[in-house]
């Protein structure tokens, strides 16, 4: 060998055959194909909270339709009676007290007595039909939120003999509330409070206001009877699907549950950011 040659050496990989036995190392995987089933976890997570989104907007539309409808069946319902019913009244009112003025003064006793039965009874009925009217018709809060609640607890407690208690906080808040936010309260109010007159039995009934950062809230509590599981799962004889109709059209809460030591507590809660205006508009 000659001492002067040069040796190249090859510097290519050396290449090895495989261990017998020994799987191949896997090739190696990107970022996005390793987190794709993350990925679609997102996806499918954003595809459902878009649809429970749709269907909450679903059911506040047909709670805010049911709601409307309501109030215009009040409205027609009290024209009816204030225009026909009333009229028709009136009309035999004076129609008895012509007949007992021009009473002989030798009639039987008996026809004097039926004649003035005839008209007490009569006042009796013109009273209920005026307060059905009022009833039903739409208050206008024109004074403010906290007056309107407090004239109708005075006259309901007058024609109960139910003791109200009545508490709301004096706050400008609340005479900012739209229309449709005083008028569900109010009707919750009212629908509460005639339940205890018809089913309570109770002495003592309390109407609470209360105010915090996301919203008001309205309790109606009494010291009667309380209402059982079955009735309570009968809510047309209550009211409790109009009253949970009207507050969640804007996206509030009922809660109906047993008071305590006795009776009924019935707790709407309406947000601020709720609020639509003409949400229980009269047209149609």
């Amino acid at each position: 060998m000659n001492p002067s040659a040069t040796i190249t050496l090859d510097e290519s990989p050396i290449r090895r055959a495989p261990l017998r036995g020994v799987p191949p190392p896997a090739p190696e995987r990107s970022g996005a194909s390793f987190a794709s089933p993350y990925s679609a976890l997102i996806d499918a997570k954003l595809k459902g909270d878009r649809q429970i989104q749709r269907l909450t907007a679903r059911v506040q539309e047909l709670a805010a339709l049911l709601a409307a409808t309501e109030e215009r069946a009040r409205q027609a319902l009290a024209q009816d009676l204030h225009d026909s019913t009333g009229a028709a009244l009136i009309v035999a009112n004076l129609a008895l007290a012509r007949a007992e003025h021009r009473l002989p003064v030798d009639a039987p006793a008996a026809l004097g007595d039926a004649l003035h039965q005839a008209r007490a009874a009569l006042a009796d009925v013109c009273e209920t039909s005026h307060r059905i009217v009022e009833g039903l018709q739409t208050p206008t809060f024109d004074a403010n939120f906290a007056a309107t609640l407090a004239g109708w607890i005075a006259r309901f407690g007058n024609r109960t003999a139910i003791a109200v208690g009545f508490s709301c906080p004096d706050d400008a808040r609340l005479d900012r509330m739209s229309h449709d936010m005083s008028l569900a309260l109010f009707r919750v109010m009212q629908e509460a409070l005639g339940n205890v007159a018809r089913h309570a039995q109770a002495a003592r009934a309390s109407v609470a206001v209360s105010l915090d950062a996301q919203g008001v809230m309205l309790t109606v509590e009494d010291d009667g009877v309380g209402i059982s599981a079955a009735a309570r799962r009968k809510s047309g004889r209550f009211g409790l699907s109009g009253m949970r109709a009207r507050c969640e059209a804007l996206g509030g809460t009922l809660r109906v549950a047993t008071a305590k030591p006795a009776g009924v507590c019935v707790r709407a809660r309406l947000p601020w950011t709720a609020a639509r205006p003409g949400l229980f508009a009269l047209s149609a």
